[in-house]
């Protein structure tokens, strides 16, 4: 009974200094975004708190307009990375033709490269097709560098279903496009749900490709607004802080609400069956 109370304290203390070495930071980050100007170095709680600091970034360096390019743009890279991927996934998994193992492989192979890598040929692209500095050109970007992963585990996810179910709905009538809405999506939904996190997370933190690819207002997205707070004299950490603050709002949504369909969803496209 000694040793399992002791394990049982040893895994307790070490989950509880984990989740305060990731959310300290963040706490600190939000206490930092409502303190005065000349308290921001201070190690304590502010003397008093201010919304200055979120007043000056929205009214002078147009932090929502940064932030709401960010939400579409995300927004619409995640839902046609679902529109795309998820039917090709599940007609790789159950209806293949010629050369669709290699066409797969290859799709899928595109992951392993850094997004660096291809940021010269998408900007040749998008450069070529007269999207420069627009919206549309960072969810072209966003998608091309999250579809291939969203495949993956959408395919994975496919093959691991159970014949019988398409067999079943086959039996009683159903055609293969009512088999794949009525069937097929709500047993998948733990996959979709990850992979809409994941497609989401990684276009919201996007920052390279929109770095170089945007200079209006209309067009850049919070990462690049954020770099805005570089001044000659310095960093404005108290700026900074309420972006910082701002930023992970839409992110720690996210997470808490699907964090049970990110850990299944992401067993169900890593392992198969």
């Amino acid at each position: 009974m000694n040793k399992r109370r002791i394990r049982t304290f040893i895994i307790y203390f070490i989950l509880i200094a984990a989740i305060a070495f990731v959310m300290v930071p963040i706490v600190w980050l939000i206490i930092t975004s409502f303190k005065p100007r000349g308290e921001i170095y201070m190690p304590s709680l502010p003397s008093r708190w201010t919304l200055s600091s979120y007043i000056e970034l929205l009214e002078n360096f147009s932090f929502d307009i940064y932030f709401k390019n960010s939400l579409i743009v995300a927004g619409a890279t995640t839902a046609l990375v679902c529109l795309i991927s998820v039917p090709a996934a599940y007609g790789f998994a159950n209806y293949g033709f010629r050369f669709s193992n290699k066409i797969f492989t290859g799709c899928v192979f595109l992951r392993m490269f850094p997004f660096i890598t291809l940021l010269i040929p998408l900007y040749i692209y998008i450069s070529r097709l007269g999207l420069m500095n627009t919206k549309l050109a960072l969810i072209i970007a966003d998608t091309t560098f999250n579809l291939p992963m969203s495949l993956w585990i959408m395919e994975a996810c496919f093959k691991g279903l159970p014949g019988e179910l398409i067999d079943a709905a086959s039996i009683d009538g159903a055609s293969r496009f009512k088999t794949f809405l009525s069937v097929i999506l709500p047993v998948s939904k733990p996959s979709i749900a990850t992979i809409v996190i994941l497609t989401f997370l990684n276009a919201w933190n996007e920052f390279m490709f929109a770095f170089i690819s945007t200079s209006s207002e209309n067009a850049k997205t919070i990462t690049v607004g954020m770099t805005m707070l570089t001044q000659e004299k310095g960093v404005r950490w108290d700026l900074m802080s309420a972006a910082g603050s701002l930023y992970i709002i839409p992110m720690l949504i996210i997470v808490v609400i699907f964090q049970k369909s990110i850990v299944r969803g992401m067993t169900l496209g890593s392992v198969k069956g």
